[in-house]
């Protein structure tokens, strides 16, 4: 299926839950970077031309390592972070807290060249569960990891309006039936960048992607799975699929099928890494 596009933005996929996007005025927005340490397709920070804007889902080491090198590097650039997880990020990060923004859920922030609107989120659940100074909250020195602690506390969605009326939505977390009421405030977008994982009720993630109604769905979050699996081997005995059907191939197959069941009106676009996609009055890779 081909989709059309009003102007238009440039975006690239660098790992994980990490995107670029190039606005149409040319700014430059970061999503969730975790570039030079990143375990999967590390992107250095001195290879970024420009950092205008940076948007934190929530601080798990996967989503917002990289954010003291980049405001070094970027000092203007405007960083917007949950409220209740900026000031350990600015302690972990050692950030300038002047150029931070704390978010918090249904506010709205307007800049010239873009507008940026915060949603509630809620991080995926684990059969463990996730207790203050209790388990995968500690370090191995016993001492409470603020970054996991407030990463699962803490998360946030975004919806981002590009100038030229472009709209693309940010979804990460726990797909649950709030969520998809909550993103049916937030409807009509041009690309959905969304996290999924073999956790999800298909079901209930094709009522999300209608809540959102996006044009372009663009999954992410799955390039992590083989080095977790590989690290973690106890994981995949507490799957939800069997051992053989825990891989991107055959979990990706899933989600398409569905959506083009569920929500034919939506294209389903598997990004390579780091490759940059131009939407304007089409779709190319650049």
């Amino acid at each position: 299926m081909i989709q059309m596009f009003r102007s238009g933005i440039s975006l690239r996929w660098i790992n994980n839950a990490g995107f670029e996007l190039i606005l149409p005025g040319g700014a430059h927005l970061l999503v969730d970077p975790w570039l030079d340490s990143a375990q999967i397709y590390p992107l250095e920070v001195q290879s970024l031309e420009r950092v205008d804007y940076v948007l934190l889902t929530h601080i798990h080491f996967d989503h917002g390592h990289s954010i003291g090198e980049i405001q070094r590097r970027f000092p203007d650039a405007r960083i917007l972070v949950g409220d209740l997880s900026a000031e350990p990020l600015c302690r972990l990060k050692h950030l300038n807290v002047e150029k931070l923004y704390r978010v918090r859920g249904g506010e709205t922030y307007e800049f010239d060249d873009v507008k940026i609107e915060a949603i509630s989120g809620r991080h995926t659940e684990s059969k463990r569960g996730s207790y203050y100074m209790e388990g995968g909250n500690l370090t191995h020195d016993g001492v409470q990891d603020d970054a996991m602690w407030y990463g699962s506390l803490e998360m946030l969605n975004y919806k981002i309006t590009a100038s030229d009326g472009t709209t693309v939505a940010v979804w990460g977390g726990m797909t649950t039936d709030e969520q998809v009421h909550r993103m049916e405030h937030y409807k009509n977008n041009d690309i959905a960048i969304m996290h999924v994982s073999p956790k999800q009720n298909q079901q209930l993630f094709a009522a999300l992607v209608k809540a959102i109604n996006p044009k372009v769905v663009i999954p992410h979050h799955y390039d992590l799975w083989d080095v977790m699996f590989k690290n973690n081997p106890e994981m995949l005995k507490d799957a939800p699929l069997p051992p053989e059907k825990m891989n991107e191939s055959y979990i990706l197959g899933q989600i398409k099928e569905s959506l083009e069941k569920n929500c034919p009106n939506s294209s389903f676009l598997i990004l390579q890494h780091q490759k940059w996609v131009r939407f304007g009055l089409g779709m190319a890779l650049m």
